[in-house]
């Protein structure tokens, strides 16, 4: 077996995590985090276990972006060139398998069989959700919303479940509590995504990050696209032509179907949070309260694209 003390070796490792420290700078909101200690808080983790499975989601979900942005083309991410167009593909490829393999790591570390359990179930269902959405981009056709769902459920998920998992094996709450949790974080998989989808098709602050309106390249996965009955072929599309299908899909009311499904969505993530603190007791549910406001969607007037073209 090769010797990790070897210089080799440790220079091999340096370059090998290279591309992924460099995604690991251009930091996102860290949603999965906050979640995190919220539920830490719920569960009454101790400080060091609630920043170890901390470290751990944003490891995961950082090398799950590596490879999201190379199979779906993406240049850029928050704001900076992706990391398969900065490093190359094999690169972007390699490295970013260091995130899963750096989080199983110190899964192990804490001694729980239970963890790396939860921690493999959740790396399957992010790469057969993310099977499911490379099928249906890549072909002519749309999925459900129920087919969405499920997608939205397994790919992003995942991690929600491998928090709540995790904190259930770490302090076991009372099972009817654990599943009103689990609704909670599966319905918030989906909400986060339809916010995500909406946002990049038809909300300017967005933009900034990502470049204008880049899921009406992306081929056939989004909700709005499923609402508009519009199954878009993946290819490049012109800022004019892109500004055409923005101005269709608002003109035939796509983006207040969209607002209306996020909020009823939305609702119903309140209705499993009621019922989990309803069953917890003395539980400190605050922490996740003021998670779930903040992931709130509610978009300003002036930040309605398809608002300022009508203008």
């Amino acid at each position: 077996m090769l010797q990790s003390t070897s210089s080799t070796y440790a220079q091999a490792r340096e370059l090998w995590t290279l591309a992924f420290n460099y995604q690991e700078q251009h930091a996102g909101m860290k949603v999965r985090t906050a979640l995190t200690l919220a539920l830490a808080d719920i569960y009454q983790l101790a400080p060091m276990h609630a920043q170890t499975l901390c470290q751990i989601v944003e490891l995961f979900n950082t090398a799950s972006l590596v490879h999201d942005d190379i199979i779906d083309e993406d240049p850029t991410r928050r704001g900076a060139p992706s990391v398969w167009v900065k490093f190359g593909i094999a690169s972007a490829l390699v490295s970013g398998m260091y995130g899963y393999i750096e989080g199983l790591q110190k899964l192990n570390a804490l001694g729980d069989p239970n963890l790396i359990h939860a921690a493999l179930g959740s790396l399957e269902a992010l790469h057969i959700g993310q099977h499911l959405d490379t099928q249906l981009s890549a072909g002519d056709s749309l999925p459900t919303l129920d087919q969405y769902r499920f997608i939205a459920q397994a790919n992003t998920g995942c991690f929600f479940m491998f928090i709540l998992d995790s904190c259930q094996s770490l302090n076991p709450m009372p099972v009817a509590v654990y599943l009103a949790l689990q609704d909670l974080m599966l319905e918030l998989a989906v909400y986060y995504r339809y916010i995500n989808d909406y946002c990049d098709i038809n909300h300017t602050p967005h933009f900034k990050k990502k470049g204008f309106a880049p899921d009406l390249e992306g081929g056939p996965k989004t909700f709005l696209m499923i609402l508009a009955n519009s199954p878009l072929i993946k290819s490049k599309r012109t800022d004019l032509q892109k500004r055409r299908i923005i101005s269709d899909w608002g003109d035939a009311g796509v983006f207040t179907r969209a607002m209306n499904i996020m909020e009823d969505s939305f609702k119903t993530i309140e209705l499993h949070f009621e019922q989990a603190r309803c069953l917890a007791g003395e539980r400190n549910f605050g922490s996740l309260h003021t998670f779930l406001r903040n992931v709130h969607f509610e978009q300003e007037p002036q930040d309605n694209y398809y608002q300022s073209l009508i203008r």
